[in-house]
């Protein structure tokens, strides 16, 4: 075997490239665990931190995916009804006004493994005007994933309670949802849900006859109560509806041959006898307004007045006169909105 100066020098060019290549791969080594590190430290700060657990809940909720903002972790319905049904009714995303703008605020440790974590957003309000808001949320850490990425869920659910009054009607629209109460012929209704946190819900009325402007019942802090009061008025509708099936029944009351029409709120007293078929002709119909009463609404006191000529034969010598004159008389009455759209008419003492 050679071992002159030719293998020597072989020899010390195999060590020098077992040194580089050791030198780079562990040079690689290095660099992968820092990348790894740092892959780690990327994903708790984004994904996996008190703060990201928040802002992805936030970023769910405020894009109107409320099946996954339901899911988060420590998220609980007070009422227990599954979202959408009964008392978690406005847990739906037809409901909810969007926001936007979510920006974390400040991220306080209070406690090893908790945190109080608050964040800003934008609402999309009222006619899209925009609401700012902020929220407090409390988060605990409940366990880790590989050992390195913490999971949480809410120590406080971000759950308010929104308390909704209907004033002159049993229902009210929510965002794009039409809610009843169980009374359907109610005058007035107030029954409590479930909102998430945060929450704007545009509140309002409509239907054939009444309608209301909008109102917004808002949640920003959770486990608390909120409210809102929802103010049904007459539309116009309402009122020329009314006004045209009064000055109908009035035509058909002056359209009877008869001194007091029966049901009619118009009639002639005559002690002597009629001579002639009393003629009837409307003169002034009355001027109906609206009002809100203790259980219907109500047409308050309203002054019209008939024209009625008649021959009138006395008693006394027989002669023949004729009555044409101007018969004043009142109208007030109580009106309800039948389920079936329709207007029922009762009489007001």
């Amino acid at each position: 075997m050679s071992s002159g100066p030719g293998y020597a020098g072989e020899a010390a060019e195999a060590r020098i490239r077992l040194q580089r290549s050791v030198v780079i791969w562990s040079g690689l080594l290095i660099l992968t665990v820092a990348a790894l590190f740092a892959a780690v430290g990327i994903l708790n700060r984004e994904l996996f931190s008190a703060s990201a657990f928040v802002r992805i809940y936030l970023q769910e909720l405020g894009s109107g995916d409320v099946a996954a903002a339901v899911d988060t972790p420590g998220v609980v319905l007070e009422s227990g009804d599954e979202p959408g049904t009964g008392a978690a009714v406005l847990v739906n995303p037809d409901a909810i006004n969007r926001f936007h703008d979510i920006t974390e605020v400040s991220d306080t440790q209070i406690l090893p493994g908790r945190h109080r974590i608050v964040y800003s957003y934008v609402f999309d309000g009222i006619d899209g005007k925009p609401v700012p808001g902020q929220t407090e949320f409390d988060v605990v850490q409940t366990g880790s994933t590989l050992l390195v990425f913490p999971q949480w869920e809410f120590f406080r659910s971000p759950v308010a309670q929104g308390t909704v009054t209907v004033t002159h009607a049993s229902d009210f629209t929510a965002g794009g949802l039409e809610i009843a109460s169980a009374d359907a012929s109610a005058f007035r209704a107030s029954d409590t849900y479930d909102v998430l946190v945060p929450a704007l819900i545009t509140l309002g009325h409509r239907s054939r006859y009444l309608g209301a402007n909008p109102v917004a019942l808002t949640a920003t802090n959770t486990g608390t109560s909120t409210s809102a009061i929802v103010q049904v008025q007459p539309t116009t509708g309402f009122l020329d509806a009314v006004q045209s099936t009064v000055n109908g029944f009035l035509d058909e009351c002056a359209s009877q041959a008869l001194l007091y029409p029966p049901g009619c709120p118009f009639g002639l007293d005559v002690n002597d006898r009629i001579a002639s078929e009393p003629s009837w002709t409307m003169e002034k119909y009355p001027m109906l307004t609206i009002l809100a009463g203790h259980d219907s609404w109500i047409v308050p006191t309203a002054s019209g007045s008939a024209h009625i000529a008649v021959d009138i034969r006395s008693l006394f010598d027989g002669t023949v006169s004729t009555r044409d004159e101007s018969v004043p008389f009142d109208v007030t009455f109580a009106l309800t909105i039948q389920p079936d759209g329709s207007i029922g008419f009762a009489p007001r003492g």
